[in-house]
């Protein structure tokens, strides 16, 4: 009777729906026990979260509905990890981070997790070094800022998915992005397609050839110097200059000054930003 009592007692909290029993002797204490362990994954913390990022369950009970307390101050993390999420990386990342927090963590789909951090410290860092040294994959974190509101969750959501996405666009080489850092960008991002063609094609032609996107990339990081340029590269200066001035020529731009180079770095992603859309 007392294991009966139990599972009852679990699935009215668990629910708030309190059952009775007329007749012990018809009751299946194995499957009370499935119908238990099947409302409490139901009732997840991962699984609710889930639920409220996707839009299936409503936004204004959110805080209540994950026994979030008012003004909790959290944060939301948007993993994407490119091979494919397996159990390791949850794992991993319970191990990381032990109690309460693991509990609001989810996969929504193969290959990006959602964690949603109780406390206001960016663990953006920690999450990413713990995912690549233990789990030996490359992983891309976008993050929040801090919030107390369960209610902006899905917002905050859809807003670290576009981080996402424009910045596997535009910056590549970044692992850890914040909506706030997309910068031009996010810009790009939100002009017509049409109006980026008409762009490249006034004042570079149709594109800009590889070679030419590659070597501008290098002397735009550091800072137009043909000194460090030159270094990074393994290239000898005057072979730099002169590659730099057949660029100059070809595009009819002065990339050593301010405004030309400023015109190239636009360019460069508008072009990754046209082949993203071209490839959809």
């Amino acid at each position: 009777m007392n294991e009966i009592k139990n599972e009852l007692n679990k699935i009215y909290k668990l629910t708030g729906i309190r059952l009775s029993v007329e007749n012990e002797a018809e009751i299946d204490i194995v499957n009370l026990k499935k119908i238990s362990a099947a409302y409490k994954e139901k009732y997840s913390g991962s699984n609710l979260l889930q639920n409220i990022l996707t839009g299936n369950k409503g936004q204004t009970v959110a805080g209540k509905s994950l026994g979030i307390k008012p003004d909790t101050k959290m944060r939301l993390y948007l993993i994407y990890v490119p091979t494919k999420i397996d159990e390791n990386i949850t794992k991993i990342i319970t191990s990381l981070f032990p109690g309460r927090s693991s509990e609001y963590l989810c996969s929504l789909d193969f290959t990006h997790l959602c964690f949603l951090y109780l406390g206001e410290d960016n663990i953006a860092r920690p999450l990413l070094d713990v995912i690549e040294t233990e789990a030996m994959t490359s992983a891309y974190i976008a993050y929040s800022d801090i919030f107390s509101d369960a209610c902006i969750l899905q917002r905050e959501y859809s807003n670290l998915s576009q981080a996402l996405t424009i910045s596997k666009i535009f910056y590549s080489d970044k692992k850890i992005i914040s909506p706030n850092d997309l910068g031009i960008g996010e810009l790009i991002y939100n002009i017509p397609k049409s109006l980026c063609e008409r762009f490249l094609k006034k004042h570079f032609g149709e594109s800009i050839d590889d070679e030419s996107m590659q070597l501008v990339t290098t002397f735009l990081r550091h800072n137009l110097s043909i000194a460090e340029t030159s270094r990074y590269m393994h290239m000898h200066r005057n072979t730099l200059v002169y590659r730099i001035e057949q660029i100059e020529k070809k595009y009819g731009i002065d990339i050593k000054t301010f405004e030309g180079a400023n015109m190239f770095a636009v360019a460069i992603l508008i072009t990754n930003f046209l082949k993203v859309k071209n490839n959809e």
